[in-house]
């Protein structure tokens, strides 16, 4: 097996890479630019102080708690080399994820950047990242261990769950990418997606394992469709990923980027197609995380006359792909619906420390081959293609994350007070939304703090509402059907009054209102009159080019109350000044 896995990973592209360009540019963030040399060089010190930590065997897994930039794929690359995988750790997720995270997935240590440092949790080692390390350059015997790195996403029993992604289907990943879209020297890909987003891993190592540069947005650049173009126009950018919602936007923009060859996109329902003379080849792309990031994959959407949803296209190299009916039996004909079964070299390795979970998704046929079962309802076209139809079950998609309503409903229920608890999706241009409704004593303000403290912005209700009681089906079960007809948010007491129009406060409820379409009193949440992580965004970019300053978008999550956020834009402004 060792000698076979260094034929299948990213390393061994990587290697050839830096040895034929070493002074090629393969990072640029803002004013910065890393060479490939320089980029193999500072792994290979990370390399070395990995090793060099207490407890260190091949294998293990290291965590990574850094900012968008440079420093994090460094810090990646480091811990191959060192034959260890890593825990991407996004900065952006509360304390209580972090620690939930940790608590699982019981890494050997975390190498962290000093100011993120601080929100690991006590108990776990940080790698210190202070002082002169011995860069530890692999050997041409070096072999890597088989784990690659673990995500962790959604998971319905109210813990998130880690997927072990391993070498061989991330190399698997880069190769198809690589002969299926290019991408090598010469080409300038742009790095847009969430730190916590599995298609992280594809656009960076896709775009440095065939020597083109890397262009990394020195801010969060997911705001809306026309910063995201200027960026790419600006910067170069010949081929990038968007989230859906974001590359339809780019498809409504009068003038789309200029320059941009191949724009790749998935993570939800592709409901529009790009127009015939959209500039950029448009390809969509379906696949979960346990199946290292794609699965299937389309033509050219440009090039498609037929009506309809736009399809998710064939199966990669390396990956297999089965519809199965209700009882098991596959399904061929075109039209009918089945259970997306997917197997192949894509395949994670399973779910961290859940041999039992793992055994039940990733089922063994009598033939010996492993078929995940993703739990997605698809049908053939007549051409032999994949249309996605639906979610078999109550996981949604949300901005291209897959979200378990369940475990939103278990942190609501794990405050005091709150005595039935039910989550729903509603469908918009955005990507989604989701709406909680409880019933109970507590208050509305305590289950969204708790929410705040233990879910990723992207899993926050756009909407929280108490109910004296949630409706029941005849069956007795909550009728989560009535709850989309339900009011959007609890009924509130009048604000004291709204601020001046040229006051922070009043300039802010500007934005707000204009975002959400409900104009916000001095105590209303940002999230209570409509708001979700997207839209936060925007608002946060709007906020910064307004009053000139710099302020993170994780403030409006630890102070979405409109007065309490308005607040901090003014300390922001005193300090700026």
């Amino acid at each position: 097996m060792q000698d076979s896995l260094n034929e299948r990973t990213v390393l061994r592209l990587l290697r050839a890479v830096v040895e034929a360009q070493p002074d090629a540019t393969a990072i640029e963030c803002g004013d910065r630019r890393l060479t490939y040399g320089q980029l193999w060089s500072a792994a290979a010190v990370v390399a070395g102080r990995i090793r060099r930590a207490e407890g260190y065997r091949n294998g293990a897994l290291v965590g990574l708690l850094f900012d968008r930039g440079t420093e994090g794929i460094v810090a990646q690359l480091g811990c191959w080399l060192a034959g260890a995988a890593y825990l991407p750790l996004d900065p952006a997720l509360p304390d209580g994820r972090i620690g939930s995270i940790l608590r699982d997935a019981r890494p050997l240590a975390v190498l962290a950047q000093d100011g993120p440092a601080t929100r690991v949790p006590a108990g776990v080692p940080v790698l210190d990242g202070a002082g002169d390390v011995p860069a530890e350059e692999p050997t041409a015997e070096f072999e890597p261990a088989e784990l690659a790195y673990v995500i962790y996403t959604s998971g319905s029993t109210g813990t998130p769950k880690g997927v072990e992604v391993g070498h061989p289907g991330l190399a698997n990943l880069v190769a198809w990418h690589l002969a299926a879209y290019g991408a090598g020297p010469g080409a300038r890909v742009g790095a847009f997606a969430g730190l916590g987003f599995d298609a992280t891993v594809w656009e960076v190592w896709a775009a440095l394992a065939g020597g083109a540069t890397l262009v990394l947005p020195t801010e969060l650049m997911l705001v809306d469709s026309a910063v995201i173009a200027g960026f790419i126009e600006d910067s170069a950018i010949t081929h990038c990923f968007l989230s859906t919602p974001l590359a339809e936007q780019l498809f409504a923009l009068p003038t789309p980027p200029a320059g941009l060859a191949v724009l790749l996109t998935g993570g939800d329902r592709l409901r529009l197609t790009p127009p015939a003379d959209f500039p950029a080849a448009v390809h969509n792309h379906y696949g979960p995380t346990e199946a290292t990031v794609v699965t299937t994959a389309s033509g050219d959407l440009r090039r498609r006359t037929a009506e309809g949803t736009p399809v998710i296209g064939r199966a990669i190299t390396g990956a297999k792909v089965r519809l199965v009916d209700e009882d098991g039996a596959e399904v061929t004909e075109p039209g009918l619906p089945g259970e997306l079964l997917i197997g192949g070299e894509v395949l994670a390795l399973g779910y961290r420390h859940d041999p039992g979970l793992t055994a039940r998704k990733f089922a063994v046929d009598g033939d010996g081959n492993r078929w995940y079962a993703s739990g997605d309802t698809c049908r053939w076209t007549a051409g032999g293609e994949l249309e996605f139809v639906e979610r078999r079950d109550a996981q949604v998609s949300i901005r291209g994350h897959r979200v378990e309503p369940a475990e939103i409903e278990q942190g609501m229920l794990a405050v005091a007070g709150v005595e039935q608890a039910a989550v729903v999706h509603l469908a918009d241009q955005d990507g989604g939304s989701l709406r909680a409704f409880f019933s109970g004593r507590a208050e509305p303000s305590e289950v969204r703090a708790e929410l705040t403290r233990r879910l990723p912005a992207y899993m926050l209700p756009a909407g929280l509402v108490r109910l004296d009681a949630l409706p029941l089906t005849p069956n007795g079960k909550i009728d989560r059907t009535a709850l989309l007809a339900a009011p959007a948010e609890e009924a509130q007491s009048a604000p004291a009054g709204h601020a001046s129009p040229d006051s922070t406060e009043g300039r802010i409820a500007a934005i707000w209102g204009e975002l959400t379409g409900s104009l916000p009193g001095p105590r209303d949440s940002f999230f209570e009159i409509g708001g979700h992580s997207l839209i936060a965004a925007r608002a946060v970019s709007r906020t910064r080019e307004q009053f000139g300053i710099k302020i993170g978008l994780q403030t409006i999550f630890n102070h979405p109350v409109l007065a309490d956020f308005s607040a901090r834009v003014d300390e922001a402004v005193r300090s700026a000044q």
